[in-house]
């Protein structure tokens, strides 16, 4: 026994504990032990990293499966069942194992949404080490189709040209499934998530019809169609100033592909009455599709008037107007909607099957001025275009003494004999008129049967290329009119926008359309080379512009049509 500081040990342990000692002392090999413990940790970090990067490839590739079996559950067009949709798709990724449940799905008339969450187990090779032999990789995905509040202005070229090789006949049944198929979720017991689809068709003009141009002041000379001509100014803004004063285009027939004896004229240059009106932001299925059947082409081509509308009708400056025709109780009553509002999208489509062409009016004159011409009627119903030829008389003179009826003379059409009077057929008392009070534009009733015609009255009766050998052959043959009077009436039209000037209108309009926020998309129908490229410069960005010909015009539709029902991933 040895003893140390009054301890006593055995000699086996004494030596234990020197042996520790000097160990313990001893400072070799120190670093190698501390590498070994830093290896292993190395080792352990590597480990885990691995095992956390195939979680994290689990993970994502899970996920992407998931939002795209969503998507395709999600759209509206889709027939098989949500749940079906989303089994499939991880079927073919090998990922059904791990779908938790059926998918949860939430739709209605207008929208539907499909959420569904997947669990991918992940084996580990090293924290199997820690005592952690799975992790398991999440997935959480949410898709909805729904139809925005979308506001839809349908631009329709129906110019002469579109009854050229069945263009007409292409477009109506086009037109008729872009309208379908837009609004085909919209909702009937509430406005949110609704599509309207105003249809504006244009030739040279555009017929607003009544119950838009009774709320725009246009100009009152004549009463027998109310299309209004815009200034320059107007193309620069999308908004339309219904307060200021519209010329109003005058009633006359062009006379090209027309019938030129029809009284009064049948093919006026701005439509009548409801012919080829706008029809405003309309959801209705049944009145869109009988607007499109009775569409009736005719004229030149003005389609920066047709964009024009289009883009007024998506403006909030015609909200007003709207509410007015539509009615308070409408679900389209608050249109346009501010296009700044969450969920709005606004669209003009705009199509041509050529370019802009001449845009004409009557002459100043010829709209505001009485003519020479007086009708007898034989009833107080006839109409004026049916009077007898031999019951209309012409003046021929009035001494530039407009105040003295005394001295007029009249050229009475189809006599045998004494063809020059002093007053009108069937109106002796002409000769004690002292002067005619009118309105521009306005014939004047003397009796109930005898007429004196404005000019408008003669354009608005005869078609124009009639007019001149019609009324005035037989007095110019006579001697009683010189050639110039005689001819007059069939140059009776101005130039109001040349070809160039409507481009150049288009373009502002359609710039300032696109820095409003709205979409454009255009149409090319087998239009010329310069309409391809007047239309491709419109459109939002190329993919807007679609330059088709024949039947594909169905396609070029039913593609926008598509691309105006959004879907998204929302989750």
């Amino acid at each position: 026994m040895r003893c140390i500081y009054s301890k006593c040990v055995s000699p086996v342990q004494f030596r234990v504990r020197s042996w520790l000692s000097r160990v313990i002392r001893q400072e070799d090999g120190g670093m190698i032990i501390f590498g070994l413990f830093i290896f292993i940790l190395i080792l352990a970090v590597c480990g885990i990293a691995v095992d956390v990067m195939r979680y994290e490839q689990a993970r994502v590739r899970l996920q992407g499966s998931l939002d795209r079996a969503v998507l395709a559950a999600a759209d509206l067009d889709q027939t098989q069942s949500p749940d079906a949709v989303v089994r499939d798709y991880l079927t073919m990724t090998g990922l059904l194992g791990t779908l938790d449940g059926a998918p949860t799905v939430q739709q209605g008339i207008n929208f539907r949404s499909v959420n569904a969450t997947a669990w991918a187990p992940v084996n580990t090779y090293f924290m199997r080490l820690l005592g952690v032999d799975e992790l398991v990789a999440p997935a959480s995905s949410t898709a909805e189709e729904r139809i925005s509040n979308v506001e839809i202005s349908l631009v329709l070229d129906i110019s002469s040209s579109m009854l050229s090789d069945r263009r007409f006949d292409n477009l109506k049944p086009a037109a008729r499934t872009f309208v379908d198929t837009v609004l085909a979720n919209n909702s009937t017991s509430s406005t949110a998530g609704l599509v309207s689809v105003s249809m504006i068709p244009y030739s040279a003009v555009v017929n607003p019809g009544p119950a838009i141009t009774n709320q725009m002041n246009l100009s009152a000379t004549h009463t027998y169609s109310a299309c209004p001509l815009f200034p320059d100014s107007s193309f620069t803004t999308t908004g339309l100033d219904l307060s200021r004063l519209y010329a109003r285009v005058g009633h006359f027939d062009y006379g090209a592909s027309t019938n030129t004896n029809a009284t009064p004229i049948t093919r006026p240059w701005c439509y009548p009455g409801t012919l080829n009106q706008i029809v405003v932001h309309s959801t209705s299925n049944t009145a869109l599709h009988n607007a499109i059947n009775s569409l009736a082409p005719f004229g030149n081509t003005a389609i920066d008037l047709g964009a024009k509308w289009g883009v007024a009708l998506l403006d909030t400056s015609t909200r007003t107007m709207v509410r007015n025709i539509v009615g308070n109780s409408s679900p389209v009553a608050g249109r346009p909607l501010n296009i700044t509002t969450d969920d709005v999208l606004k669209v003009l489509v705009l199509m041509t099957d050529g370019e802009n062409t001449t845009e004409y009016d009557l002459a100043s004159r010829f709209k505001t001025d009485l003519s020479t011409v007086w009708v007898w009627k034989q009833s107080a119903t006839q109409a004026w275009g049916s009077v007898p030829q031999n019951r209309i008389s012409i003046r021929i003179s009035d001494n530039n003494t407009p105040n003295n009826f005394t001295d007029d003379r009249f050229f009475w059409l189809g006599q045998s004999s004494n063809s020059v009077r002093n007053y009108p057929q069937g109106f002796p008392a002409y000769v004690n008129l002292t002067g005619e009070a009118y309105q521009p534009g306005r014939g004047i009733d003397h009796t109930n049967v005898v007429r004196h015609l404005s000019w408008q009255d003669v354009f608005a009766t005869w078609v124009r290329t009639r007019i001149y050998s019609y009324l005035f052959a037989e007095p110019y043959q006579r001697g009683q009119i010189s050639y110039a009077t005689y001819i007059e009436t069939y140059y009776a039209l101005d130039s109001v926008v040349e070809s160039d000037a409507a481009d150049r209108r288009l373009d502002a309009i359609c710039n300032a359309a696109k820095a409003a926020g709205v979409i454009v998309y255009t149409v090319s129908f087998e239009a010329s080379f310069h309409g391809q490229e007047t239309l491709a410069s419109c459109a939002s960005s190329p993919s807007h512009y679609f330059d088709v010909s024949g039947t594909a015009i169905a396609t070029a539709f039913s593609a926008i049509a598509t691309d105006i029902r959004q879907l998204k991933l929302i989750q």
